[in-house]
Protein backbone atom coordinates (compact mmCIF):
# COMPACT_ATOMS: atom_id res chain seq x y z
CA UNK A 1 0.00 0.00 0.00
CA UNK A 2 1.08 3.58 -0.70
CA UNK A 3 1.94 5.16 2.66
CA UNK A 4 2.26 8.76 1.48
CA UNK A 5 -1.13 9.92 2.74
CA UNK A 6 -0.67 11.98 5.88
CA UNK A 7 -4.06 13.41 6.87
CA UNK A 8 -6.89 11.62 8.65
CA UNK A 9 -10.17 13.12 7.50
CA UNK A 10 -13.37 12.21 9.29
CA UNK A 11 -17.01 12.44 8.36
CA UNK A 12 -19.68 13.06 10.98
CA UNK A 13 -22.55 10.89 12.14
CA UNK A 14 -23.69 8.18 9.78
CA UNK A 15 -21.47 8.95 6.84
CA UNK A 16 -23.15 8.10 3.56
CA UNK A 17 -20.71 5.42 2.53
CA UNK A 18 -23.20 2.59 2.48
CA UNK A 19 -20.52 0.48 4.07
CA UNK A 20 -21.49 -1.09 7.40
CA UNK A 21 -17.83 -1.72 8.18
CA UNK A 22 -17.30 2.01 8.60
CA UNK A 23 -18.69 3.87 11.63
CA UNK A 24 -18.37 7.61 12.11
CA UNK A 25 -19.82 9.46 15.11
CA UNK A 26 -19.57 12.93 16.61
CA UNK A 27 -20.49 13.69 20.25
CA UNK A 28 -21.24 16.93 22.06
CA UNK A 29 -21.55 15.54 25.59
CA UNK A 30 -19.76 12.90 27.64
CA UNK A 31 -22.91 10.81 28.05
CA UNK A 32 -23.37 10.06 24.37
CA UNK A 33 -19.69 9.16 24.06
CA UNK A 34 -19.85 6.94 27.13
CA UNK A 35 -23.03 5.16 26.05
CA UNK A 36 -21.64 4.55 22.58
CA UNK A 37 -18.48 2.77 23.83
CA UNK A 38 -20.23 0.93 26.66
CA UNK A 39 -20.42 -2.23 24.51
CA UNK A 40 -16.65 -2.58 24.88
CA UNK A 41 -16.82 -2.55 28.68
CA UNK A 42 -15.26 0.90 29.01
CA UNK A 43 -16.28 3.60 31.45
CA UNK A 44 -15.40 7.21 30.59
CA UNK A 45 -15.49 10.30 32.79
CA UNK A 46 -14.76 13.92 31.92
CA UNK A 47 -11.86 15.51 33.81
CA UNK A 48 -11.66 19.07 32.50
CA UNK A 49 -14.46 21.68 32.47
CA UNK A 50 -16.22 22.75 29.30
CA UNK A 51 -18.48 21.39 26.59
CA UNK A 52 -17.20 18.15 25.15
CA UNK A 53 -16.54 17.66 21.47
CA UNK A 54 -15.48 14.13 20.63
CA UNK A 55 -15.34 12.08 17.45
CA UNK A 56 -15.11 8.37 16.80
CA UNK A 57 -14.19 6.77 13.51
CA UNK A 58 -13.77 3.02 13.08
CA UNK A 59 -13.30 0.60 10.23
CA UNK A 60 -13.37 -3.16 10.16
CA UNK A 61 -11.06 -4.84 7.69
CA UNK A 62 -11.50 -8.59 7.81
CA UNK A 63 -11.36 -9.48 11.51
CA UNK A 64 -9.23 -6.48 12.48
CA UNK A 65 -10.79 -3.30 13.90
CA UNK A 66 -9.14 0.11 13.57
CA UNK A 67 -10.46 2.97 15.75
CA UNK A 68 -9.55 6.66 15.75
CA UNK A 69 -10.96 8.66 18.69
CA UNK A 70 -10.49 12.33 19.46
CA UNK A 71 -11.69 14.60 22.30
CA UNK A 72 -11.14 18.23 23.19
CA UNK A 73 -11.48 17.65 26.95
CA UNK A 74 -9.44 15.68 29.44
CA UNK A 75 -10.90 12.22 30.00
CA UNK A 76 -10.24 9.07 31.98
CA UNK A 77 -11.18 5.71 30.46
CA UNK A 78 -11.05 2.41 32.31
CA UNK A 79 -12.67 -1.02 32.28
CA UNK A 80 -12.34 -4.59 31.09
CA UNK A 81 -11.45 -5.60 27.54
CA UNK A 82 -12.89 -7.95 24.97
CA UNK A 83 -11.16 -11.23 25.67
CA UNK A 84 -10.98 -12.41 22.06
CA UNK A 85 -8.62 -9.62 20.95
CA UNK A 86 -5.28 -8.01 21.62
CA UNK A 87 -5.63 -4.25 21.47
CA UNK A 88 -2.68 -2.05 20.53
CA UNK A 89 -2.99 1.71 20.99
CA UNK A 90 -0.93 4.72 20.02
CA UNK A 91 -1.30 8.43 20.74
CA UNK A 92 -1.55 10.79 17.76
CA UNK A 93 -1.36 14.01 19.73
CA UNK A 94 -2.27 15.54 23.10
CA UNK A 95 -3.67 18.98 23.85
CA UNK A 96 -1.51 19.38 26.96
CA UNK A 97 0.53 17.38 29.44
CA UNK A 98 1.44 13.70 29.17
CA UNK A 99 -1.08 10.88 28.76
CA UNK A 100 -0.85 7.94 31.16
CA UNK A 101 -1.69 4.25 31.04
CA UNK A 102 -1.80 2.42 34.36
CA UNK A 103 0.08 5.38 35.85
CA UNK A 104 2.88 5.13 33.25
CA UNK A 105 3.56 8.21 31.10
CA UNK A 106 3.16 7.68 27.36
CA UNK A 107 5.29 9.14 24.59
CA UNK A 108 3.35 9.76 21.38
CA UNK A 109 6.50 9.35 19.30
CA UNK A 110 7.43 5.88 20.60
CA UNK A 111 4.93 4.18 22.92
CA UNK A 112 2.76 1.24 21.87
CA UNK A 113 0.37 0.44 24.70
CA UNK A 114 -2.88 -1.17 25.78
CA UNK A 115 -2.12 -4.79 24.88
CA UNK A 116 -2.68 -6.12 28.37
CA UNK A 117 -5.72 -8.31 27.72
CA UNK A 118 -7.16 -7.95 31.21
CA UNK A 119 -8.08 -4.26 31.51
CA UNK A 120 -7.76 -0.76 30.09
CA UNK A 121 -6.71 2.39 31.97
CA UNK A 122 -5.97 5.64 30.18
CA UNK A 123 -5.82 9.31 31.22
CA UNK A 124 -5.13 12.24 28.93
CA UNK A 125 -5.81 15.96 28.74
CA UNK A 126 -7.50 15.88 25.35
CA UNK A 127 -6.10 14.75 22.02
CA UNK A 128 -6.42 11.71 19.78
CA UNK A 129 -5.55 8.02 19.93
CA UNK A 130 -5.87 5.01 17.65
CA UNK A 131 -6.64 1.50 18.85
CA UNK A 132 -6.15 -1.62 16.73
CA UNK A 133 -7.92 -4.80 17.87
CA UNK A 134 -6.44 -8.00 16.45
CA UNK A 135 -7.93 -11.46 17.15
CA UNK A 136 -5.65 -13.51 19.39
CA UNK A 137 -5.37 -16.31 16.83
CA UNK A 138 -4.47 -13.89 14.03
CA UNK A 139 -1.76 -12.18 16.08
CA UNK A 140 -0.15 -15.45 17.19
CA UNK A 141 -0.30 -16.87 13.65
CA UNK A 142 1.78 -14.01 12.27
CA UNK A 143 4.06 -13.97 15.32
CA UNK A 144 4.82 -17.68 14.75
CA UNK A 145 5.49 -17.06 11.04
CA UNK A 146 7.98 -14.37 11.98
CA UNK A 147 9.44 -16.62 14.69
CA UNK A 148 8.65 -14.02 17.34
CA UNK A 149 8.29 -16.50 20.14
CA UNK A 150 9.27 -13.74 22.57
CA UNK A 151 5.80 -12.22 22.15
CA UNK A 152 4.37 -14.66 24.66
CA UNK A 153 1.94 -14.27 27.55
CA UNK A 154 4.68 -12.74 29.72
CA UNK A 155 5.33 -10.00 27.19
CA UNK A 156 1.63 -9.36 26.63
CA UNK A 157 1.10 -8.59 30.32
CA UNK A 158 3.50 -5.63 30.13
CA UNK A 159 0.85 -3.39 28.57
CA UNK A 160 3.29 -0.92 27.00
CA UNK A 161 6.57 -0.91 25.10
CA UNK A 162 8.74 1.76 23.45
CA UNK A 163 9.46 1.43 19.74
CA UNK A 164 12.04 3.29 17.70
CA UNK A 165 10.64 6.62 16.42
CA UNK A 166 11.18 5.46 12.82
CA UNK A 167 9.14 2.32 13.48
CA UNK A 168 6.28 4.26 15.06
CA UNK A 169 6.28 6.67 12.11
CA UNK A 170 5.97 3.79 9.64
CA UNK A 171 3.05 2.32 11.58
CA UNK A 172 1.30 5.71 11.74
CA UNK A 173 1.88 6.33 8.03
CA UNK A 174 0.19 3.02 7.21
CA UNK A 175 -2.75 3.81 9.49
CA UNK A 176 -3.14 7.30 8.02
CA UNK A 177 -3.61 5.91 4.55
CA UNK A 178 -5.96 3.21 5.77
CA UNK A 179 -8.25 5.81 7.34
CA UNK A 180 -7.91 8.05 4.29
CA UNK A 181 -9.06 5.22 2.03
CA UNK A 182 -11.99 4.45 4.34
CA UNK A 183 -13.18 8.07 4.08
CA UNK A 184 -12.48 8.84 0.43
CA UNK A 185 -12.70 5.40 -1.21
CA UNK A 186 -14.95 3.34 1.09
CA UNK A 187 -15.80 0.80 -1.62
CA UNK A 188 -12.16 -0.26 -1.45
CA UNK A 189 -12.99 -2.12 1.78
CA UNK A 190 -15.59 -4.20 -0.07
CA UNK A 191 -13.09 -5.71 -2.48
CA UNK A 192 -12.52 -9.49 -2.19
CA UNK A 193 -9.53 -10.57 -0.10
CA UNK A 194 -8.88 -7.02 1.17
CA UNK A 195 -9.02 -8.35 4.73
CA UNK A 196 -6.17 -10.77 4.06
CA UNK A 197 -4.20 -8.09 2.22
CA UNK A 198 -4.35 -5.68 5.16
CA UNK A 199 -3.62 -8.44 7.69
CA UNK A 200 -0.63 -9.58 5.63
CA UNK A 201 0.60 -5.97 5.48
CA UNK A 202 -0.17 -4.51 8.86
CA UNK A 203 0.23 -7.28 11.45
CA UNK A 204 3.81 -8.18 10.35
CA UNK A 205 4.58 -4.44 10.19
CA UNK A 206 3.43 -4.01 13.78
CA UNK A 207 5.24 -7.11 15.04
CA UNK A 208 8.47 -6.31 13.23
CA UNK A 209 8.80 -2.97 15.02
CA UNK A 210 8.40 -4.42 18.51
CA UNK A 211 11.97 -4.82 19.85
CA UNK A 212 13.12 -8.45 19.87
CA UNK A 213 15.17 -8.07 23.03
CA UNK A 214 13.22 -5.84 25.36
CA UNK A 215 15.10 -4.28 28.23
CA UNK A 216 14.45 -1.59 30.80
CA UNK A 217 14.69 1.11 28.10
CA UNK A 218 11.82 -0.43 26.17
CA UNK A 219 9.47 -0.64 29.15
CA UNK A 220 8.70 2.64 30.86
CA UNK A 221 9.15 3.05 34.56
CA UNK A 222 5.99 3.93 36.49
CA UNK A 223 5.65 7.46 37.79
CA UNK A 224 7.30 7.87 41.17
CA UNK A 225 4.05 8.13 43.01
CA UNK A 226 2.02 5.77 40.81
CA UNK A 227 1.18 3.27 43.56
CA UNK A 228 0.34 6.03 46.04
CA UNK A 229 -1.99 7.78 43.57
CA UNK A 230 -3.77 4.52 42.77
CA UNK A 231 -4.41 3.98 46.49
CA UNK A 232 -5.54 7.58 46.90
CA UNK A 233 -7.91 7.29 43.96
CA UNK A 234 -9.55 4.24 45.53
CA UNK A 235 -10.00 6.13 48.79
CA UNK A 236 -11.54 9.09 46.96
CA UNK A 237 -13.99 6.87 45.11
CA UNK A 238 -15.02 5.39 48.45
CA UNK A 239 -15.77 8.86 49.81
CA UNK A 240 -17.84 10.39 47.01
CA UNK A 241 -20.78 10.69 49.41
CA UNK A 242 -18.71 11.29 52.55
CA UNK A 243 -16.62 14.22 53.82
CA UNK A 244 -12.91 13.97 53.03
CA UNK A 245 -10.07 16.47 53.36
CA UNK A 246 -6.59 16.37 51.88
CA UNK A 247 -5.12 16.06 55.38
CA UNK A 248 -7.35 13.06 56.16
CA UNK A 249 -6.47 11.44 52.84
CA UNK A 250 -2.73 11.90 53.42
CA UNK A 251 -2.89 10.59 57.01
CA UNK A 252 -4.94 7.58 55.91
CA UNK A 253 -2.28 6.67 53.34
CA UNK A 254 0.64 7.57 55.62
CA UNK A 255 1.80 10.10 53.09
CA UNK A 256 2.38 13.84 52.90
CA UNK A 257 -0.11 16.26 51.39
CA UNK A 258 2.56 17.57 49.02
CA UNK A 259 3.35 14.08 47.67
CA UNK A 260 -0.33 13.53 46.88
CA UNK A 261 -0.70 16.98 45.34
CA UNK A 262 2.32 16.59 43.06
CA UNK A 263 1.24 13.08 42.06
CA UNK A 264 -2.31 14.10 41.15
CA UNK A 265 -1.04 17.12 39.26
CA UNK A 266 1.27 14.90 37.19
CA UNK A 267 -1.38 12.30 36.39
CA UNK A 268 -4.68 14.18 36.26
CA UNK A 269 -3.53 17.77 35.86
CA UNK A 270 -5.33 18.80 39.07
CA UNK A 271 -5.15 18.61 42.87
CA UNK A 272 -6.58 15.64 44.83
CA UNK A 273 -9.49 17.72 46.09
CA UNK A 274 -10.26 19.00 42.61
CA UNK A 275 -10.23 15.40 41.39
CA UNK A 276 -12.66 14.52 44.20
CA UNK A 277 -14.99 17.33 43.06
CA UNK A 278 -14.75 16.20 39.42
CA UNK A 279 -15.65 12.62 40.33
CA UNK A 280 -18.54 13.86 42.46
CA UNK A 281 -19.84 16.02 39.61
CA UNK A 282 -19.64 13.03 37.26
CA UNK A 283 -21.49 10.90 39.84
CA UNK A 284 -24.27 13.49 40.17
CA UNK A 285 -24.58 13.59 36.38
CA UNK A 286 -24.92 9.81 36.21
CA UNK A 287 -27.73 9.93 38.77
CA UNK A 288 -29.48 12.79 36.96
CA UNK A 289 -29.37 10.83 33.71
CA UNK A 290 -30.86 7.78 35.43
CA UNK A 291 -33.60 9.67 37.33
CA UNK A 292 -37.04 10.82 36.29
CA UNK A 293 -37.73 14.59 36.48
CA UNK A 294 -40.85 13.96 38.56
CA UNK A 295 -39.06 12.13 41.36
CA UNK A 296 -35.63 13.77 41.49
CA UNK A 297 -34.91 16.82 43.63
CA UNK A 298 -31.63 18.24 42.36
CA UNK A 299 -30.65 20.00 45.60
CA UNK A 300 -31.17 16.79 47.60
CA UNK A 301 -29.14 14.72 45.12
CA UNK A 302 -26.32 17.29 45.10
CA UNK A 303 -26.14 17.34 48.90
CA UNK A 304 -25.72 13.55 48.93
CA UNK A 305 -22.41 14.11 47.14
CA UNK A 306 -21.19 16.97 49.30
CA UNK A 307 -22.58 19.94 47.36
CA UNK A 308 -24.47 21.86 50.02
CA UNK A 309 -24.50 25.33 48.44
CA UNK A 310 -26.95 25.21 45.55
CA UNK A 311 -25.66 28.21 43.57
CA UNK A 312 -22.03 27.06 43.87
CA UNK A 313 -22.99 23.56 42.75
CA UNK A 314 -24.96 24.88 39.78
CA UNK A 315 -22.04 27.07 38.73
CA UNK A 316 -19.54 24.21 39.04
CA UNK A 317 -21.83 21.81 37.18
CA UNK A 318 -22.42 24.16 34.26
CA UNK A 319 -18.71 24.97 34.02
CA UNK A 320 -17.93 21.27 33.92
CA UNK A 321 -20.53 20.02 31.46
CA UNK A 322 -21.73 23.12 29.62
CA UNK A 323 -25.33 22.84 30.82
CA UNK A 324 -27.42 23.24 33.98
CA UNK A 325 -28.28 20.23 36.17
CA UNK A 326 -31.95 20.84 35.35
CA UNK A 327 -31.14 20.58 31.63
CA UNK A 328 -29.44 17.22 32.18
CA UNK A 329 -32.42 15.99 34.16
CA UNK A 330 -34.84 17.36 31.60
CA UNK A 331 -33.23 15.34 28.83
CA UNK A 332 -34.61 12.22 30.52
CA UNK A 333 -38.16 13.33 29.87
Amino acid sequence: MDRNKSKITQTKNNSATGNQKIVSKFFTDIDGFKEFVAYSGLEIIQLTPGSLEASYFSIQVGDIHFIYAQANQGTQAFGNKLKEYYSFAIVWFVNSGEPYTFRHPIKAQTTLFGFNEMAFDFVFQGGAITEISIPLKTFHTYADKLQRHDLDDKFLTKNHVNLLPTGMKEIKDYLKQLFWLAVHEPTWLQKPDIGKLVADDFVPLLISHIPIKCNSKNFMKPSRRGKLITQAEKKILGHLDQPLTLKQLAENLKSSSSALSYGFQDLFGMSPMRYLKVRRLNAVRQHLKASSPESCIIATLASQFGFYHRSHFTKDYKAMFGELPSETLGKKA
